[in-house]
């Protein structure tokens, strides 16, 4: 079997680009911008000033060889000049997205076996794979966009000072999901709250199947924990009202915890800080962290709240019980998937204010237990690793063309 792989950006294609190429299975991967780990443009790159090669690093890729690499450059530095600008990221990010997936060659569709593109970046590349007769598998990063434009009219009812961080998606960038979504052959979400926001807005059940991403938990190195009197919870994530922080900070302040402390990590725009720093004075706001800095700094809390009312998964999840943190998340995340309620973590209602404030008392209360239930989170994440991601996808992919090859045999009997 062939695969090819069509993402503009980075996120999490890297690691199943790396996994399919460890399974023999990859036979392309498109993309604005990747260099292949020891490759000549790498070298080069070593030459230009640190500050430089820290901004290219996410798009070095390992265990991928060059000769499998298309890059599609132009449309991807387009974007990166036009968002520096300040310009609608939005708009940005459709024409990189449309001119991307235009500048494929037929040639290579024709030539993979299947082809697994992604959401916002496919709806003219499906078209092109059913009229030149190639199968279509569409990776979907986030729950459906319009089940999230409802969540975020709540939230800005319920938070009305909170709206600058809530960013309504265009209706024509609403309407091109939906087109991919009914197009794809098979879909792969990350998450069961992923797959159910789908089936509600009328995508067929039978075609989506759930993978939960992976970890590389030996990043992290969880921290011997000894009896201690004072709780140290951790927010990771972008500071803003769709991740529950409004909500958080809110139940934190009625708390009135003296044996407690609060964290926020993550971007965080200046006029959330200053909302922050005026009502919630007693919560720590360090900003944005380098990820090899968070890796260190993770195991040094004891409890990770992640309130998130809308995720497609919401990988600090899985990034902190690798650190040997319990966490408390919502029905909205990856939670279901990988936590066993009140063992190794809570899983709350998105926004309820009153299981929040049960599960960060619940802590304090069983603090001498955090030890055992960071050891039993730790040991969970251990079972979900990104060569664990690769092997399912494998299966998926094999049971996909058996199951394509059923219905080609049919239409053809017929």
């Amino acid at each position: 079997m062939k695969i090819l792989i069509a993402h503009p950006g980075t996120q999490y294609s890297y690691q199943l680009v790396k996994q399919l190429e460890k399974q023999g299975l990859l036979y392309r991967f498109y993309t604005g911008i990747a260099i292949a780990e020891g490759s000549i443009l790498q070298k080069l790159f070593s030459f230009l000033p640190m500050a430089i090669q820290k901004k290219i690093s996410n798009r070095i890729i390992e265990d991928v060889p060059t000769k499998k690499i298309r890059n599609i450059a132009l449309p991807e530095l387009r974007a990166l000049r036009s968002i520096a600008k300040q310009r609608n990221s939005e708009d940005v990010f459709y024409q990189r997205n449309k001119h991307f997936q235009l500048a494929i060659p037929d040639s290579a569709l024709q030539e993979a076996d299947l082809v697994i593109g992604f959401d916002t970046s496919s709806w003219l590349l499906i078209d092109r794979c059913k009229q030149l007769g190639t199968k279509f598998i569409l990776d979907v990063s986030i729950a459906h966009p319009a089940s999230k434009q409802k969540v975020y009219t709540s939230i800005g009812a319920a938070y009305p000072s909170w709206n600058i961080t809530l960013k309504n998606k265009p209706q024509y960038l609403i309407d091109l999901e939906q087109q991919e979504l009914e197009k794809a052959d098979a879909i792969v979400v990350a998450s069961s709250f992923s797959k159910q926001t789908l089936i509600d807005n009328g995508i067929g059940n039978n075609k989506i199947f759930v993978n939960p991403y992976g970890v590389q938990a030996d990043a992290f190195f969880p921290a011997i924990k000894k009896h201690q009197s004072i709780i140290n919870f951790v927010f990771v994530g972008l500071v803003d009202a769709r991740k529950g922080v409004p909500l958080l900070l809110d139940v934190w302040k009625k708390l009135h915890l003296a044996e407690a402390t609060l964290t926020l990590i993550g971007p965080i725009s200046q006029e959330v800080e200053s909302i922050i720093k005026t009502s919630y004075p007693t919560v720590v706001v360090k900003g944005k962290v380098p990820f090899a800095d968070l890796k260190q700094l993770m195991p040094k809390y004891d409890v990770l709240i992640f309130p998130s009312y809308f995720e497609g998964f919401g990988l600090v999840v899985l990034e902190a019980m690798a650190a040997g943190l319990p966490v408390i998340t919502t029905n909205a995340t990856c939670g279901p998937d990988l936590i066993d309620h009140e063992v190794d973590g809570i899983i709350m209602k998105t926004g309820n204010s009153g299981q929040l404030s049960y599960a960060i008392q619940s802590f304090i209360d069983n603090r001498y237990s955090l030890a055992t239930m960071g050891k039993k989170t730790r040991e969970k994440a251990l079972k979900y690793s990104w060569e664990a991601y690769g092997e399912r996808w494998k299966n998926l992919l094999i049971e996909f063309k058996i199951d394509a090859y059923k219905q080609d045999l049919t239409t053809t009997i017929l």
